[in-house]
């Protein structure tokens, strides 16, 4: 009994701790959020202008496109990829990058054959997740303009549908941290898969979402400087980690987006509040 009245102490106290962080980065949090979720979709933009040759000579051997084609859709790729980049980390027409990034994700998705590989189908299901939850912090902050605090007004337009995706998106991210279990019996790597598989688990539920997610982040972040430490390495395996690398990037970034929008309606804490 004392054992369990300390933990539940420990995590309010953490909790407040979670709590005070986010209310103390509020007015900088989001914008890190937005470019940390850009920034596959920008070194993805990179890679296409830099491996233009192999790009288009990869769309020619496996699809069998046209020169012209080809250079079309590399073409689309990179110049889409930027523009979303910066219409995201600019805050304009956020709606209209949202979709377009979405758009050439599942356009690659398709190109690349990613559905034959489970590993890159999860991680490119997880950067959805990461654009839905950028769609609803979007809306948020449009709602908060025209319904700003001083108007004393109540949000009369239904929201059920941006809760929706707001849990979508927490469960899309989850997907990523499948990708990063470590295939080893160490306890440092069992103590790291229990406690992602924990947090993730929060994340998704709606429990404590704020502290898990937040945590979460720091994990990863670590971990992926750790791991996927590109500038050390050369060859093909440069390539590979950095991809990694700039891919891990973009989940922190929907996992900071999770401390920003918080657990939404379709959670357990805001069921609890009704019991």
């Amino acid at each position: 009994m004392l054992v369990t009245q300390s933990a539940a102490r420990w995590l309010q106290r953490a909790e407040d701790l979670g709590e005070e962080v986010t209310r103390r980065c509020r007015s900088f949090l989001p914008s890190v959020a937005r470019l940390c979720l850009v920034a596959t979709f920008f070194e993805d933009a990179l890679r296409m202008w830099f491996q233009w040759v192999e790009q288009i000579s990869f769309l020619q051997d496996h699809h069998q496109c046209s020169p012209v084609l080809a250079v079309s859709i590399v073409l689309l790729n990179l110049l889409g990829q930027l523009v979303g980049c910066a219409l995201v980390v600019l805050h304009l027409f956020t709606n209209f990058a949202v979709t377009l990034l979405a758009s050439l994700v599942l356009l690659q998705v398709h190109i690349y054959e990613v559905p034959l590989q489970l590993k890159l189908l999860l991680r490119n299901f997880s950067l959805l997740g990461g654009l839905l939850l950028l769609h609803v912090e979007n809306k948020e902050s449009v709602a908060c303009r025209i319904y700003g605090a001083g108007a004393g007004l109540p949000l009369l337009v239904s929201r059920r549908a941006q809760h929706l995706m707001q849990l979508t998106g927490r469960i899309l991210l989850a997907l990523m941290y499948l990708t990063l279990f470590q295939q080893y019996f160490s306890i440092p790597a069992m103590v790291l898969n229990a406690l992602g598989l924990i947090l993730m688990s929060f994340i998704v539920i709606g429990y404590r979402t704020r502290l898990a997610a937040l945590c979460l982040s720091l994990i990863l972040t670590i971990w992926n400087v750790a791991t996927n430490a590109w500038w050390f390495a050369d060859g093909d395996s440069r390539d590979l980690l950095k991809y990694d690398c700039f891919h891990t990037l973009s989940v922190v970034g929907g996992l900071l987006m999770v401390v920003v929008l918080g657990p939404g309606e379709v959670s357990l804490e805001q069921y609890k509040k009704h019991w």
